[in-house]
């Protein structure tokens, strides 16, 4: 009996393995280890993958407040100069008897473009940038158009109270009939040289940022889109474009107004024609 036993025992001791330093403990902490980097892998690449997403979404999300702000702007000045549309001559006094107080209800554009700093292009120095790979140019739009609002405004706090004072003096039936001696004599020289003054800046600051802002809105979007992985971005949107699509009544609001004849009015400025045409300068000529 104790022979049987002991061959039992003999027995299973023979079916056990001789310890293995590689698979009994560096196997099992490498595997761990490797299952942990790759998991960590995994969730940076992710990580990475949202971000790069987000950031691409938010230069097209940029592109597209952008483009339509400026559309606004735009819209907002050919309400204004539709209502003066075809209706001015080349005489400065007539043209401001034809251009009523305007009721504004624009707001200026205060939003910061440093949103749009993906758009900046770096170049060497001989290397002339692209009109809208430029923040300064889109900044210059900007404060134009808060700047001609805000001219226009002042127009109107000078316009109101001249054309009331005319229309009490010289009304005859619901329109003011006078000579323009005698709209000088009645406003006075100062406040008339003032008004055309205003009034021939806006109309020309106008025409010229309307131009401005159509060629952002064609322009704009497409160079912005080509600094866009809009690859990534297929489930998120697109990139908005603008078109004027042969709109006579748009196009004819980008064709600039006659320009006025100053000769009528230089003894009343002091000043000859090409001196005061000077006056009307913008920055966009």
């Amino acid at each position: 009996m104790y022979i049987e036993t002991a061959q039992v025992v003999q027995a299973i001791e023979s079916l056990q393995q001789e310890p293995n330093l590689f698979k009994d403990y560096i196997f099992p902490i490498a595997s761990a280890l490797f299952t942990s980097i790759l998991g960590a892998g995994i969730a940076y690449f992710t990580l990475r993958s949202q971000e790069n997403i987000q950031i691409e979404k938010d230069k097209m999300n940029n592109t597209n407040k952008w483009t339509f702000l400026l559309e606004e702007a735009g819209t907002t000045l050919m309400s204004i100069k539709m209502i003066y549309y075809d209706q001015l001559s080349d005489n400065p006094i007539q043209r401001i008897s034809a251009i009523p107080n305007i009721l504004l209800n624009a707001q200026p554009i205060n939003e910061k473009l440093e949103s749009l700093s993906f758009i900046v292009k770096k170049l060497d120095s001989k290397t002339e940038p692209e009109k809208w790979s430029q923040i300064s140019k889109i900044k210059l739009i900007v404060n134009s158009y808060n700047n001609l609002i805000y001219l226009w405004e002042q127009r109107n706090s000078i316009d109101k109270p001249i054309k009331e004072k005319l229309m009490a003096e010289f009304s005859n039936q619901g329109y003011i009939d006078m000579s323009e001696q005698e709209a000088i004599q009645a406003i006075g020289p100062a406040k008339m040289v003032l008004l055309i003054d205003l009034t021939e800046k806006v109309v020309k600051f106008t025409d010229d940022l309307l131009i401005e802002i159509n060629d952002f809105l064609i322009n704009f979007p497409a160079y912005a889109k080509s600094r866009i992985k809009t690859k990534q971005l297929k489930r998120f949107g697109s990139v908005i474009t603008y078109s004027n699509n042969g709109n006579t009544l748009l196009l004819a609001m980008l064709a600039k107004t006659p320009e006025p004849d100053f000769t009528s009015v230089e003894e009343l400025f002091g000043k000859t024609s090409k001196e005061i045409k000077k006056r009307m300068k913008n920055g966009y000529e």
